[in-house]
């Protein structure tokens, strides 16, 4: 009988701390994306139109250069040749 009531407290002394510990660690959500701040971006999209009956390739670098020295990040480019671009918001 002694080593069951042992048994029992030790569980709930467990259960316990668990529980304390647990209580300790969280944080609610919407409090824990308040405080680091969300970014916000400024897009900006173009079509540059490489090959035989487009720009040469050394205009179309020069152009992503330029834009990348004016904070632009390239994001994507599609195969219809639209070079899509992000920058924090200013």
């Amino acid at each position: 009988m002694k080593t069951e009531t042992r048994r029992n407290l030790l569980l709930a002394l467990v259960f316990l701390a668990g529980c304390a510990a647990s209580r300790v660690q969280w944080v609610p959500p919407a409090l824990a994306q308040a405080d680091t701040g969300t970014p916000r971006w400024d897009y900006y999209c173009t079509k540059a139109e490489v090959g035989v009956l487009g720009l040469p390739a050394e205009t179309v670098t020069a152009q992503l250069k330029t834009a990348g020295l004016q904070g632009w990040e390239l994001v994507t480019v599609d195969a219809a040749a639209n070079y899509c671009f992000k920058r924090p918001l200013r």
